[in-house]
């Protein structure tokens, strides 16, 4: 049988994480798993964070980093290539920034900045869905809108099926939709 390797989202242990940064990546490697995908660095610098992967052998391979953070200062993404993140994803976006607020363009170009910047540092950007991008602007689903201003060379989709059905919408037809640019789901 083949082995995927599997990759935790440790916004899930958010709150270990920030108890016992070390510990709770020794326990995510003792369950199994063989990556991480990080959601905040709890004060650790990006040299201590590759070590410790290094030390328990998990691949880093994503890491949630807020838009605004990134858009406000862009060298963000340094970091995680130098822990040696394969992606850097959007995880949620605050409500003026969602497609019913007043903000949402400012995603779509801040997207493409972010994207660049990201593909400079040879890492690839994404975009972690909700359900409120399922809403539809001119007879469109926002997310699809997004997928459609911003390249898929800029940006890739880590499509939450559990949200993606919630918006209503078949979650493997997504996934299927965006072949080629779901690299992470």
């Amino acid at each position: 049988m083949i082995k995927f390797p599997i990759a935790i989202q440790l916004y899930s242990l958010r709150d270990e994480m920030a108890q016992d940064f070390e510990g709770t990546l020794k326990n995510v490697k003792e369950l199994g798993y063989d990556g991480v995908e990080f959601a905040g660095l709890f004060g650790k610098s990006a040299a201590e964070v590759k070590a410790l992967c290094e030390k328990y052998s998990l691949t880093p391979i994503s890491a949630h980093v807020q838009f605004v953070d990134m858009i406000a200062d862009p060298n963000l993404l340094n970091v995680y290539a130098e822990i040696g993140c394969k992606y850097v994803v959007i995880p949620y976006l605050t409500p003026e920034y969602r497609p019913d607020g007043e903000k949402f363009d400012e995603v779509i170009s801040g997207a493409k900045l972010l994207g660049e910047k990201a593909n400079s540092l040879g890492l690839k950007l994404c975009y972690h869905n909700h359900d409120f991008e399922f809403v539809k602007l001119n007879g469109e689903y926002a997310l699809d809108i997004l997928y459609k201003e911003v390249s898929a060379d800029l940006l890739e989709t880590e499509l939450d099926t559990c949200w993606v059905n919630v918006g209503g919408e078949n979650p493997s037809q997504y996934i299927l939709k965006y072949s080629g640019r779901a690299n992470i789901v």
